[in-house]
């Protein structure tokens, strides 16, 4: 697989590395303010691979919609433009697949979130609370996988209405942090007055993601569409591991 690296900071480096190490080829990789290179027929690649920033990830993905080069992107924070690209890669046959969050363990997080809060949705004495800390160079805030979190728990717990870093009632509060060189921790809490419930992710390092976004785009780079990845995830790895 010829794969384009967009971003070329931390998270495109480990891309790469794991990239290579599973027999791919990266055909170019340029960083947030570089030229695209031309592509030719022989080094056309068959999907990019985007970590960038929330304020270029959308002119990115477009940009590889008109290019006819199937894209993968990790970055988070541009919710407001999911409308648009989703449309343009309908109307153009683009092939997108974005994602909050490319690790397994944090889709398998979101899953058991999912399970726990439809059960604290008959039980009215819990407090729902979201914290998140991540590196002090993380742009966006709070983090995507944190809204992707919330969104579970709107989805299940009818006492809330909306979120908030300074909640009123019926909002779930939530918690950032930017802190050092933190990879990304994530957890929910749900407290009553004789209990405290947490559901916690902490990730170790990149690897997890970069490991999500290959296998993404190996599954990808053939089919098109507009694809979110936390609902793919268990048919993308259980491809990847047959």
């Amino acid at each position: 697989m010829k794969i384009f690296l967009i971003g070329y900071g931390k998270m495109g480096k480990m891309v790469e590395k794991l990239a290579v190490e599973a027999g791919h080829s990266i055909v170019a990789a340029v960083d947030q303010d570089q030229e695209w290179p031309a592509f030719d027929s022989e080094n056309h690649p068959d999907v990019a691979i985007e970590f960038t920033r929330p304020d270029v990830v959308k002119d990115n993905l477009l940009r590889c919609i008109d290019l006819k080069i199937p894209v993968v992107t990790g970055t988070t924070g541009w919710e407001s433009h999911k409308q648009i690209v989703g449309e343009t890669c309908s109307q153009k046959g683009g092939a997108v697949l974005y994602a909050s969050n490319f690790s397994i363990g944090v889709n398998v997080w979101l899953r058991i979130l999912d399970f726990a809060s439809k059960q604290f949705a008959a039980f009215n004495q819990y407090r729902v609370s979201v914290e998140e800390t991540h590196h002090a160079a993380k742009l966006d805030k709070p983090s995507g996988t944190a809204v992707s979190a919330v969104s579970v728990l709107l989805n299940n717990l009818p006492q809330y209405h909306g979120w908030s870093l300074d909640a009123a009632n019926g909002e779930i509060p939530v918690e950032s942090h930017r802190i050092g060189t933190v990879t990304g921790d994530h957890a929910i809490t749900f407290q009553s007055d004789v209990d405290r419930i947490e559901i916690v992710h902490k990730a170790l390092n990149r690897e997890g993601f970069a490991l999500g976004a290959v296998v993404a785009a190996s599954w990808l780079k053939d089919k098109k569409g507009f694809f979110d990845f936390a609902e793919l995830f268990g048919d993308i790895f259980s491809l990847n591991n047959k």
